[in-house]
């Protein structure tokens, strides 16, 4: 049985718009911008040619155009002519809203693609600063690095997560991520933002994916701190010969359970040094270049005075890796010299200036 006219013309209207976005939503934003353009002022026209004296008005025109593209219709401007009505009918609310609907089509797909691209590590964070990268991804043991991370950071921080095995981002809510091809691969290094980071964190499967990460890394260039883990101590000392400026570090279980043995607490008492969950945690702080030189003994009461922390040790400026620890109280610390200490939380360098001033 035939439908009749009345039912049958709001069901080709749906059929035609269909068609309609299933083809816009194929095309440029180029040409997408010109449709709209040619359907504004061709509606322009045909509002003119039929003699809507007042809503051609251009400001009114404008505001009529964009709440009827919105599917808004306050009401307030309307048609007042019957062909005007149907221009409206017919020809400005299907193409408004065909138009209206492949755009947020468009911007829907380039947002699912960017967040797709994110998430396979495809995207390219070469203008991110001051972000922690992490190399290398060993299921549990890196999902408390960046928590640690995380809990460390007090600037917000962006955290990028680098590797050659992952398919998918391992931490999609806290962190980026950009897959290599090699561990080797200085195309990626540079994706990820190497040359602006403030730390990199290198800790592969093996002691010879973190060697040719540590290579490719330094051999980009940048100021970021470069810290290498690795299972071996011969192969971190193959890594100090050619970057010295690397810090390198080893498992010390062999050496926990040692000292264990023979100083009862000694293992809990690391690590709380090394935990920055709760309790004290062992930080460090430069000292500024026009700071002058003060007594080791100088830093240590003001450290327990002022902020309740008590220094460890300090190390060189131009040694900042070689750790002197509990040194004299008359021995001298140069200018530039970086403060280890032991507080519940790190100390802001602009209050221990000021605690040094008024010592």
């Amino acid at each position: 049985m035939p439908r009749p006219p009345n039912v049958l013309a709001p069901v080709l209207l749906l059929r035609a718009l269909r068609i309609a976005r299933k083809h816009l939503a194929t095309v440029s934003w180029t040409a997408l911008a010109i449709l709209i353009a040619l359907h504004f002022a061709l509606g322009w026209a045909l509002m003119i040619a039929v003699g809507e004296e007042r809503l051609v008005e251009p400001v009114v025109w404008i505001y009529f155009y964009a709440t009827v593209a919105l599917t808004v219709g306050f009401g307030d401007f309307s048609p007042q002519t019957d062909a005007g009505r149907l221009v409206a009918a017919f020809y400005l609310m299907p193409g408004a809203v065909a138009l209206l609907a492949s755009m947020i089509g468009k911007t829907t797909a380039v947002l699912a693609d960017l967040w797709q691209r994110g998430l396979h590590g495809k995207r390219s964070y070469r203008d991110m600063d001051h972000h922690t990268i992490l190399v290398g991804w060993n299921g549990r043991e890196s999902h408390r690095i960046v928590d640690l991370l995380r809990h460390e950071e007090q600037d917000g921080g962006e955290i990028v997560i680098v590797d050659v095995d992952l398919d998918t981002n391992p931490r999609p809510d806290d962190a980026r991520f950009v897959k290599l091809a090699t561990l080797a691969d200085p195309t990626g290094y540079a994706r990820a933002g190497v040359r602006e980071a403030r730390r990199i964190i290198i800790d592969a499967a093996t002691d010879e994916q973190t060697l040719a990460a540590a290579m490719a890394v330094r051999a980009l260039g940048g100021t970021a701190h470069v810290v290498a883990h690795f299972d071996r101590a011969e192969s971190a000392t193959l890594l100090k010969r050619h970057h010295p400026e690397v810090e390198c570090t080893t498992p010390v279980q062999a050496e926990l359970i040692v000292r264990a043995s023979h100083d009862l607490g000694a293992s809990s008492v690391a690590m709380e040094m090394l935990s920055v969950a709760d309790g004290p945690t062992q930080y460090s702080l430069v000292l500024p270049l026009d700071a002058g030189s003060r007594r080791y003994g100088d830093y240590l009461a003001v450290l327990r005075r002022a902020h309740r922390a008590t220094l460890l040790g300090y190390a060189l400026r131009d040694a900042p890796l070689k750790a002197i620890l509990n040194a004299d109280d008359d021995v001298g610390v140069p200018a530039g010299a970086t403060l280890f200490y032991l507080a519940s939380r790190r100390i802001d360098p602009a209050a221990m200036a000021a605690s040094l001033a008024s010592a």
